[in-house]
């Protein structure tokens, strides 16, 4: 059960903002969060949601880079670590558990300077890709999703994890896409 949720951007993605600087960001989160519990209690045992890019491929993992992180980060605010999740895979389960039927679909996540794209198909991921932004984010995403080496890409584009949601989706539902992408319909 979700008693409280708070939300920060980062001025810069999360593989290039200071450590300091992403350790005060994640105490302020977790201190707004907390303010719905009695007093005296805190949270420290944690389950982080991890970009696919921070696991290893092989070994399924958290690479090395990214666990020093971690780690220095439940250091510096006496968290307890007790799993992670890849959060397009945590997607993937959610929206198959709701819709009941494995996930056929991009995932888009539209961050302030990259935007990642996972295409899922039978709730598989297929292929994945990753780039800056560059100028709009359905033009970014267009650009990015002709990459892709697949015959036929899904009808549906999820977008999370986006600062102003709904006014991008309009976005992306007024975007001419390109005639290349080869979507079984736009």
């Amino acid at each position: 059960t979700m008693l409280n949720s708070h939300e920060e951007f980062f001025s810069e993605s999360i593989e290039t903002i200071p450590l300091e600087q992403l350790i005060t960001l994640i105490d302020k989160t977790i201190s707004v969060a907390e303010e719905v519990l009695p007093p005296n209690i805190e949270t420290h045992k944690t389950v982080f949601g991890l970009k696919e890019l921070w696991i290893e491929k092989e070994t399924k993992k958290i690479s090395k880079e990214y666990l020093g992180k971690l780690k220095k980060i439940c250091d510096a605010l006496d968290l307890t670590p007790i799993g992670f999740m890849v959060i397009t895979e945590a997607i993937s389960h959610y929206l198959k558990e709701q819709e009941g039927a494995p996930l056929s679909a991009i995932l888009a996540e539209i961050g302030e300077k990259n935007i990642s794209l996972a295409l899922f198909r039978g709730g598989k991921i297929i292929e994945k890709l990753e780039g800056p932004r560059k100028e709009s984010a359905p033009q970014t995403v267009d650009t990015l999703l002709q990459h892709f080496t697949t015959a036929v890409l899904p009808a549906r584009l999820i977008i999370y994890d986006a600062k102003e949601a709904e006014k991008l989706s309009q976005q992306f539902i007024g975007h001419q896409w390109s005639k290349s992408l080869p979507f079984l319909h736009v």
